[in-house]
């Protein structure tokens, strides 16, 4: 019997595997109240063990850092529960629903509740044709009929960071990059800037940055989501981060 759970699992975990895998899911849960904070989570199915994996992140949107960090990894024990069956109850990833238990009294401290999205001024899918993935340009007013904004242009820049003895088996992989992200009005004034420090952490090893979503709350608060291509298993890993940031309206020179 416990066999049969187990082939079973595994069926389900290939299943999955279509959609997530290596390529993990987001979802933007939104902003608090004021703007202040921000949170995104994502969920995955580990590469190697098949096991369901998810996080949540709650970034200080004015000082671009995380406030809060909630992963959740399922065990062996998690999945095939002392009897050998396999606790899934439905087709979902089942880390995530554990994540949000964890991370619900954070969030609910904070006001994020979903009720306040920002405007998703951009959105832009790993399969969409003829996107540049490092270039793109949005504006705020998107579905307003009154307020008509200025256009604002976004650009990834990608740098080689200065590892001191990575590890042997980053050699089989592409090169990290550290990020820089620029925003800049329709005068080519800086008004949103953020760059990574010399290993920014938990993305130390990340190979390549794609502009994937742009949420903006009260026309400043800036919550980009961005693809991201890292070591993984059987191959490389496709996860998600989130830079937050406050754009300058009014930036004039020397910003």
């Amino acid at each position: 019997m416990r066999y049969l759970f187990i082939i079973a699992f595994i069926a389900l975990s290939a299943a999955g595997s279509i959609s997530a895998a290596s390529l993990a899911q987001v979802r933007f849960l939104g902003f608090s109240p004021g703007g202040d904070y921000a949170a995104f989570g994502q969920y995955w199915i580990e590469d190697g063990s098949g096991f369901p994996g998810a996080e949540i992140r709650v970034m200080s949107v004015t000082e671009g850092e995380p406030a809060e960090v909630f992963q959740v990894i399922w065990t062996e024990e998690m999945i095939y529960g002392e009897d050998g069956r396999v606790e899934l109850d439905d087709g979902g990833n089942p880390a995530w629903t554990t994540v949000l238990d964890q991370a619900c009294p954070c969030l609910d401290s904070l006001g994020i509740t979903g009720e306040h999205m920002g405007r998703h001024c951009l959105c832009h899918l790993l399969t969409d044709r003829g996107t540049d993935p490092y270039r793109a340009s949005f504006v705020t007013w998107m579905g307003s009929p009154i307020y008509m904004g200025p256009e604002y242009s976004m650009n990834l820049l990608l740098h080689p960071p200065a590892l001191e003895n990575p590890p042997e088996w980053l050699t089989m992989f592409d090169k990290p990059v550290l990020l820089e992200l620029v925003i800049e009005d329709p005068e080519g004034f800086m008004v949103m800037h953020h760059r990574d420090a010399d290993s920014a952490q938990d993305y130390e090893y990340v190979s390549d940055y794609r502009i994937r979503d742009v949420f903006v709350f009260a026309d400043s608060m800036t919550a980009v989501i961005l693809n991201t291509t890292g070591p993984g298993f059987e191959g490389p890993d496709g996860m998600f981060r989130m830079v937050t940031g406050v754009l300058d309206i009014d930036p004039g020179l020397g910003y």
